[in-house]
């Protein structure tokens, strides 16, 4: 029996299936893109390298198999998805009209796109296209959305810009935690239950953990399960020395 506030090192589709129909209340995650190759450049440590060798095998499939891939996600989603539950699913910008339409075609209400803008982006190294300034990621809902907590008109708005410096970890496609946190804030509320089924580095539990909500994920790579603990223990030390330093400013304020 999986438990929450767990994270756990398995295949995402063996612990989705582990899971119950209309268990689950808030989907984020951010699945392989497919975009690894020895013909694509990205950035390591200042230095240009592939994007196959920056992230392996785990991007790499054949274009039909990654199809058949991201409809098991979409499927699964939806099964363990509660009645007005949200799924967020961050995708390559070529594929995520594409997933819209299968998300749909599996029951999901299309709702929004929201847009990741990198405030410094990646170089163009060979000067032949536009720079990469952007990440997307889908909205959808199983239905009417039970809760969108609109928190403001200058916070919820699709459009969300930020640094790779805010970045945490040296997993190659982590997500800013206040971009994630801000979807986990307004599609859930305190003590729902937050799946992952692709933690990566773990940045949707640590957004839980931050915000009040149950939390649960899969990982299949031993080495990014270890980055999800431990960035999950730091969250713990963190809020307990908050609650000694509020303690102790409690018993020092005069009465």
């Amino acid at each position: 029996m999986l438990l929450p506030n767990r994270v756990y090192c398995m295949d995402a589709f063996e612990g989705l299936k582990k899971l119950a129909d209309r268990s689950v209340d808030l989907v984020v995650t951010d699945p392989p893109y497919n975009i690894a190759s020895p013909g694509r450049t990205t950035m390591r440590g200042g230095k240009p390298i592939s994007t196959m060798k920056a992230w392996g095998a785990w991007d790499c499939f054949h274009p039909f198999d990654y199809d058949v891939f991201i409809m098991r996600v979409l499927s699964e989603c939806f099964r363990v998805l509660k009645p007005g539950g949200a799924l967020y699913l961050f995708s390559a910008r070529e594929d995520n009209g594409f997933f819209a339409r299968k998300a749909v075609e599996r029951g999901f209400t299309y709702r929004n796109q929201i847009i990741l803008v990198k405030k410094n982006p990646m170089p163009s190294l060979h000067k032949r296209n536009w720079r990469n300034g952007f990440e997307i990621c889908l909205y959808v809902t199983k239905g009417a959305p039970s809760r969108f907590n609109f928190l403001s008109q200058r916070e919820c708005v699709n459009v969300f810009a930020y640094s790779n410096r805010q970045l945490c970890t040296a997993h190659p496609t982590e997500k800013p935690l206040p971009a994630v946190e801000l979807l986990v804030q307004v599609s859930s509320n305190p003590g729902d239950l937050v799946l992952d089924p692709f933690l990566g580095s773990g940045t949707t539990p640590v957004a839980c953990k931050r915000l009040g909500r149950r939390f649960m994920g899969f990982e299949k790579s031993p080495d990014y399960i270890a980055m999800t603990r431990q960035r999950l223990q730091r969250e713990d030390h963190s809020a307990k020395a908050q609650r000694r330093e509020h303690g102790t400013k409690a018993k020092n304020t005069p009465r």
